[in-house]
């Protein structure tokens, strides 16, 4: 059966436009119409702009890589959908449903997604002992809304419910959030630049490392929101923590465990000349941490506020560093080579993508083909080894020293 450019069969395509052409007649209630049933439907990568899908139904859909760039979506059954890497730019969310939707690296740039629900969502199941479907409660299907390194830039959200949504690294520049729910959300790494959030609710949100102008800090602090609280500490263990890792790294993942942590507080902890290969730290303060000497080959820092922290002279080799802040960090001497992928001709390369480094003294000892994309290194120190072979696509930077 022949297939289209998006993969799809030429039989599915045709069957949709049916459906697309006839869920036009019912919002304008003309004879023939019928509501859009497209639950847990395959759309990916297809080229919907501009589509009438208002009060479609679209529960479970994959759109993912989708062209959904001006459609209507207004008051859309998006539960638990895929819209990853979905291009929604000026796209009509307004009232969507959207609760446990997943729209990581999706770009809704100038969106309308006032009013829509972005909470948590659950998904009822099936029983096989007793037919029909089953109330959300423990045993249904759910997860967090997810709009990880999404883009909201000017996206109107007044009022949207973003209760617990996963917001990390997100462009929320000039976004409107007026009388918006964002009650224990993660806005961690996230660009708050020029925000609105008059009336908005923040109780319990999670701030670290969060890119804030003037007038959204001052917004934050009006809403009584502790800019300087701290994630959870596990400074007591993490002795054990490290011996851990040391034995699952001596012993091929045979013993031990490997060192993962997410949200937690680490500001000024000693790593000077461990070993921290392979492991896993997210989302997590490390301020002023001491990382000299220490070796972080395949390890993954995203997100992390590494502000002030020392990494002379430390091992990053294939490390990931995407939208990490380290403004006023050091790195002199520090090596960032690209990682050999066993197996395989490729090479893995030092990731710090979105990285703020302002001020800081990037002047590494060796260096090879490093993503310095939209990095910001303004006022930092640079030397040629750093630069010679990276991507500096979009980076910022002013000078270089020798």
């Amino acid at each position: 059966m022949a297939e289209g450019v998006s993969g799809h069969t030429e039989e599915f395509l045709k069957e949709l436009a049916g459906t697309l052409a006839a869920h036009r007649k019912w919002l304008s209630d003309k004879a023939g119409g019928r509501q859009a049933e497209l639950s847990f439907s395959d759309l990916s990568g297809l080229s919907l702009a501009g589509a009438a899908l208002s009060r479609a139904r679209l529960t479970g859909a994959c759109l993912s890589h989708a062209d959904l760039s001006k459609a209507d979506l207004s008051a859309s059954f998006l539960l638990m959908a895929d819209l990853q890497q979905a291009d929604l730019r000026c796209a009509n969310l307004l009232g969507a449903e959207l609760r446990g939707a997943c729209l990581n690296g999706a770009n809704l740039a100038d969106a309308n997604l006032a009013g829509a629900d972005l909470r948590t969502g659950g998904m009822p199941v099936m029983s096989e002992e007793r037919p029909g479907p089953r109330s959300v409660g423990p045993g249904s299907v759910g997860r967090r809304t997810e709009l990880v390194d999404a883009n909201l830039s000017r996206a109107l959200m007044m009022g949207s419910k973003l209760e617990n949504c996963d917001l990390t690294g997100a462009e929320l520049v000039d976004a409107d959030l007026t009388g918006a729910d964002l009650t224990g959300a993660i806005l961690v790494a996230t660009d708050l630049s020029g925000v609105t959030l008059t009336n908005a609710t923040l109780k319990g949100a999670v701030l670290s490392g969060a890119l804030l102008d003037d007038k959204a800090a001052a917004q934050i602090i009006g809403l009584g929101i502790d800019l300087a609280a701290r994630l959870d500490g596990v400074r007591s263990r993490l002795p054990e923590l490290l011996e851990l890792h040391r034995l699952w790294l001596d012993s091929g993942g045979g013993e031990g465990k490997r060192l993962e942590l997410d949200l937690v507080d680490l500001s000024g902890a000693d790593f000077s000349g461990c070993d921290l290969s392979g492991a896993r730290i997210q989302r997590s303060i490390l301020d002023g941490a001491n990382l000299r000497k220490a070796v972080l080959v395949m390890a993954d820092l995203a997100y992390c506020s590494l502000a002030g922290a020392d990494f002379e002279s430390a091992d990053l080799s294939g490390c990931g560093l995407r939208r990490a802040n380290l403004n006023d960090a050091n790195l002199k001497d520090a090596v960032l080579l690209d990682v050999p992928i066993s197996g395989s001709d490729r090479r893995w390369p030092t990731n710090l993508q979105y990285a703020r480094m302002v001020r800081a003294d990037l002047r590494c000892r060796a260096a090879e083909g490093v993503i310095l994309c939209y990095t910001d290194m303004t006022d930092a120190k640079i030397n040629m080894v750093m630069l010679k072979g990276s991507d500096m696509r979009g980076a910022k930077y002013a000078r270089t020293e020798e």
